[in-house]
């Protein structure tokens, strides 16, 4: 999450870099990153939804993870798999638009 531990994860041999839990700094946060490690992909995970996911992009990242907000854990208990299917279409949406293709 930190610059040093970024440093020490490329040092280390990353070939990337999760930033969790991402919604603490928010795209802005990785965009910042993205200026002294202009070269280090790095992949936001934690508050990555498929509202901001262009945001994501659009601040340098190479992919992102999302979990809960892709899959809510009382969808899976409750068994709702239609709206799980639903919110990743709405991910894969965000992710065409992002990319600028249909």
């Amino acid at each position: 999450m930190t610059p040093t531990e970024l440093m020490t994860a490329v040092s280390l041999g990353s070939i990337a870099v999760k930033i969790f839990p991402a919604s603490l700094g928010g795209p802005s946060y990785l965009k910042s990153l993205r200026g002294p490690f202009p070269n280090t992909p790095l992949m936001p995970t934690g508050g990555v939804t498929a509202a901001n996911l262009s945001s994501w992009l659009d601040a340098g990242a190479i992919a992102v993870g999302a979990g809960g907000d892709l899959c809510p854990s009382a969808a899976i208990a409750a068994g709702r798999y239609d709206e799980i299917e639903s919110i990743a279409r709405r991910f894969a949406t965000a992710l065409r638009l992002a990319r600028g293709t249909r």
